[in-house]
């Protein structure tokens, strides 16, 4: 049931007991956000714009031959703002996460859950996207309702199919766009001339997430942010008293009448709840459901210039601010989250600066760690060589001068090319004549690389009986 079924034998309120978009019955409650506009739906608006623009144009803009962000999942490598990362650089993505969890802490100390009202991928395409295009083909919110409790008609069913049909594109579109950043542009254009049958893995995961994203759009909408996204329930241990949140000013707005006689500024007009996009009543106080999107800021201010009040009965402040206290900009938690922050990035910023161009490891063969040859004891290694940058380059590998008299080497391959981004392995057996060996000892392996002269000393340890 809708929540104009409800309404139309009397008008739920939401509560902090039970959730608007579930139904007493357990049913759904299908929300139908009203429209509204001033400064903040304009600031908003241009955000939105930028940042879809950001996510469309992004996999189209290349830095040294390779798209600005690239996840290369079957060859293991990451391509980030002219950067080329491999899988043994995977570690530094604790550091880039671990940083960027920390800033979105400092900023949810800060200014609350502005992210999620500006910024966050659902509200941007939900509210951006197919919000306006469900109100283009089916209008405004009365008409919405009134249409749904009405029987199936030819208006009805044709704007209902216009509308999905829509979603769909453009949830497949979308899903494409997420896809370009796994699969260059160029190539995924070729991807989409060509026969599914022919590309099977880029075409099942185009369905599943058009799929995914259009039950989302059609059907499951807010439920994303009330029931998936766990950042809501996060929100009570980030803030405090003097976060900036979107309130409710009781002071001024109570007792709430109907505009006539005595009373606070509130005329309990119901607009703040109509056009929330959780279904959330602002003057209950702060809530998990409450995205920050500062509809009710807008829809309040509006009321409040038609019956002759100021404006900010609903608006931004923190909750010291409701209660007529200063506001305290630097508190401790902040400055831990910045720390923290600040810690995991220029752990990141440092170890990304001082990456290696490529890498050497040196492992021994399994099985046993020794044979016996005669009068020789031999000793089996795997070399694993892995160029970390965007161009061809050879290596030559041999054993460090001053090693141990005796010790010889048999290196199938003394010089190994290696294309962009690519490995290999090469194996290495050392030999020592029983009488020369007493006990375990070390000795060193150099690995160069001829185009910049650049060295990696590998320790080796040779055993025996």
């Amino acid at each position: 049931m809708s929540e104009a079924k409800v309404g139309r034998r009397e008008r739920r309120r939401p509560d902090l007991d039970t959730v608007y978009t579930i139904n007493a019955d357990g049913s759904r409650n299908f929300l139908h956000p009203a429209d509204v506009h001033g400064p903040w739906q304009l600031r908003k608006n241009l955000i939105w714009s930028l940042l879809i623009a950001v996510y469309v144009l992004m996999p189209w803009i290349e830095v040294k031959g390779r798209p600005l962000v690239h996840l290369d999942l079957p060859g293991r490598a990451a391509h980030l703002f002219g950067v080329s990362f491999t899988n043994q650089d995977f570690y530094l993505a604790f550091f880039l996460v671990t940083g960027l969890g920390f800033a979105l802490f400092v900023l949810t100390s800060l200014f609350g859950r502005i992210w999620c009202g500006y910024a966050c991928p659902q509200t941007v395409f939900m509210e951006g996207v197919m919000r306006r295009v469900e109100r283009w083909i089916e209008g405004p919110r009365n008409a919405r309702i009134k249409r749904n409790l009405g029987p199936m008609s030819g208006d009805k069913a044709w704007r209902k199919l216009v509308k999905h049909a829509l979603f769909l594109v453009l949830s497949y579109f979308i899903a494409h766009v997420f896809l370009s950043y796994f699969i260059p542009v160029h190539e995924l254009l070729h991807v989409l001339r060509s026969s599914p049958a022919a590309h099977r893995s880029a075409f099942g995961w185009s369905m599943f997430w058009t799929a995914v994203l259009y039950f989302n759009y059609a059907w499951f909408r807010e439920q994303t942010c009330l029931i998936v996204c766990p950042y809501g329930r996060l929100q009570a241990t980030l803030i405090d008293d003097d976060s900036l949140i979107i309130g409710y000013d009781v002071k001024r707005g109570e007792p709430r009448h109907k505009g006539a006689g005595e009373g606070g500024d509130c005329i309990d007009c119901f607009r703040c709840v109509e056009v929330c996009p959780t279904g959330i009543d602002i003057r209950n106080g702060l809530q998990m459901e409450c995205i920050g999107c500062a509809n009710c800021i807008d829809a309040c201010d509006d009321v409040m210039e038609r019956t002759d009040r100021p404006r900010g009965l609903v608006r931004y402040d923190s909750q010291r601010g409701f209660d007529g206290q200063r506001r305290r900009f630097w508190r401790p938690r902040v400055f831990i989250y910045a720390a923290m922050g600040l810690l995991g990035l220029a752990a990141f910023g440092f170890k990304a600066a001082g990456r290696e161009d490529f890498q050497a490891n040196l492992l021994r063969s399994g099985g046993l760690p020794f044979a016996i040859e005669g009068e020789n004891l031999r000793n089996l290694y795997t070399l694993h060589l892995q160029n970390k940058t965007d161009a061809a380059h050879r290596y030559r590998i041999e054993p460090a001068p001053g090693g141990p008299a005796g010790l010889s080497f048999i290196i199938p391959q003394p010089e190994l090319a290696l294309g962009a981004l690519e490995d290999g392995q090469v194996p290495l057996f050392a030999t020592l004549p029983r009488a020369a060996y007493t006990t375990a000892f070390d000795f060193d392996l150099l690995v160069t690389e001829l185009e910049s002269g650049s060295q990696r000393r590998l320790a080796l340890r040779f055993r025996g009986p």
